[in-house]
């Protein structure tokens, strides 16, 4: 749902601060997100580089009758259904 929706999240950097990841509305497989001065130092030792993220999204194999059922509704009113 995340992948369609967005998310809020919150990752441990390599040095052990917390990086906050929001992603507005959809996410495609291999999407590449840049977020800047949260990478590795730079080798003049003046700030840091960009940290990019790539996303898998995986989507399940099989659903059930109910679950696409429930998603037809929800996409049928313009993702304002009610589940």
């Amino acid at each position: 749902m995340d992948a369609l929706v967005g998310f809020k999240d919150t990752l441990k950097h390599v040095d052990g601060h917390d990086v906050e990841i929001i992603v507005d509305g959809v996410t495609e497989c291999e999407d590449i997100k840049r977020i800047p001065g949260e990478g590795m130092p730079r080798r003049s030792g003046k700030g840091f580089g960009d940290l990019f993220i790539t996303f898998e999204v995986d989507f399940p194999k099989t659903l059930s009758e109910e679950q696409k059922n429930t998603i037809r509704k929800v996409l049928k009113n313009g993702g304002k259904g009610e589940l």
